[in-house]
């Protein structure tokens, strides 16, 4: 088994560098923001919170729909997963 494999297999989202909460008029949602390139390339820290209207802003609504449904908090994390520092 190849080192840091199993830490990757056992990670969930909640624990994962690009996990922010997207803070909204009504309600607050987890997000992932690795789908953004300007977080994923270190362009930008990521944030803990975001609001909406600046998700919207950098990415559009289809962005912040597509970064709320990849969202598993509890389930595995995906292939984007790094831990927070």
């Amino acid at each position: 088994m190849l080192p840091g494999i199993k830490d990757r297999a056992t990670a969930t989202c909640q624990g994962c560098r690009y996990y922010a909460l997207i803070l909204g008029r009504e309600e607050n949602k987890p997000a992932c923001l690795a789908t953004l390139d300007l977080y994923l390339t270190g362009e930008r820290q990521v944030p803990v919170e975001l609001r909406a209207q600046d998700f919207i802003w950098l990415a559009g609504k289809e962005a912040l729909t597509k970064a709320v449904e990849k969202v598993w908090p509890e389930r595995q994390a995906c292939g984007f997963f790094c831990p927070k520092i």
